[in-house]
């Protein structure tokens, strides 16, 4: 069997429990085993398709940050009005006074309630938005369950779907870490496209930095994972993107639908480990040394006993 270098991934992460190997020679081996059918790999995006997306996706949030600004400043005054009216009401009480002048009720009158007014208008692209690893699985599991309870109780899709279904998730896979976090996002995008292949979910990771201009544009610290509905405003230039972008679908998992008996090909992995050149050294080896240590714990158990 022929193996290609370039496929084979090293890993170098030493256990804990793993004991030091000083008993004599080794020998490099390859151990085979095979790989999970059911895989969903994430969808290869050219370089020029992620920049596109990005930039246009930059050019849709345009206005959610400057709100989320203003709309953060206005929340903060409204706390620091509210604070110093219960100091001055605690203050009245402490003093215990009976009537409440009218320089107190100026006071508070004269709080800068303009300043809470001049704030931006929502875009309404954020109301079609959602935002972090948590929100879009929530979203998902919630689609996916709701198309399986439509299929059991034999109603139609259009009838009990949501009124929005997800259509564009945009994954920054470069740059979370560990990537594990988002590793189930495949899983999931396909098994809501192979119940619901009509309306397809679009799985889209965007090359690195691009978390950086995210979170920017939605004037957030994070933003890894963004998602968007399909009702959503001005989404039709991202959807021309993907237009020739891979659909995942799991077709096991649509086991309602009648489809052609597909087989799986077989994926054998090699792992790339050490064995002993003698193995019978090495037994002998491994043999004495259990009996060495089984006589140290029964001395030291002797000398414990003469003590008491």
């Amino acid at each position: 069997m022929v193996m290609s270098e370039k496929s084979a991934k090293t890993h170098n992460h030493v256990s804990n429990r793993a004991r030091n190997k000083s008993g004599g020679e080794r020998k490099v081996v390859f151990k085979g085993f095979l790989d999970n059918p059911f895989r969903i790999q994430w969808p290869i995006v050219a370089n020029n398709v992620q920049k596109a997306v990005l930039d246009t996706t930059v050019d849709l949030l345009s206005g959610i940050g400057d709100y989320r600004t203003s709309h953060n400043r206005k929340r903060t005054l409204a706390q620091q009005e509210e604070s110093r009216k219960r100091r001055k009401q605690f203050e009245a009480n402490a003093d215990r006074l009976t009537v409440v002048s009218s320089e107190t009720i100026n006071v508070d009158n004269a709080l800068p309630n303009t300043n809470l007014t001049t704030t931006l208008e929502r875009p309404s692209v954020s109301k079609h938005l959602i935002v972090g690893i948590n929100e879009v699985t929530k979203r998902l599991e919630q689609k996916v369950y709701a198309e399986r309870v439509t299929r059991v109780t034999l109603h139609s899709c259009t009838d009990k779907s949501p009124s929005c279904s997800l259509a564009v998730i945009l994954v920054c896979r470069s740059d979370i870490n560990p990537p594990i976090l988002v590793d189930h996002l495949p899983h999931l995008v396909a098994a809501l496209n192979s119940l619901r292949p009509e309306q397809p979910v679009r799985l889209v990771p965007l090359q690195p930095g691009a978390e950086t201009l995210l979170s920017q544009a939605l004037g957030l610290r994070r933003a890894a994972v963004l998602g968007f509905d399909s009702d959503c405003p001005n989404l039709q230039p991202i959807l021309k993107l993907l237009r020739n972008l891979p659909t995942l679908s799991a077709t096991w998992l649509a086991s309602s639908v009648p489809i052609v008996e597909k087989f799986v090909p077989t994926h054998v992995k090699q792992v790339r480990t050490s064995v002993p050149k003698d193995m019978k050294a090495e037994k002998q080896r491994r043999k004495e040394e259990k009996t060495l240590k089984k006589t140290k714990r029964r001395s030291t158990s002797n000398k414990i006993s003469n003590r008491t």
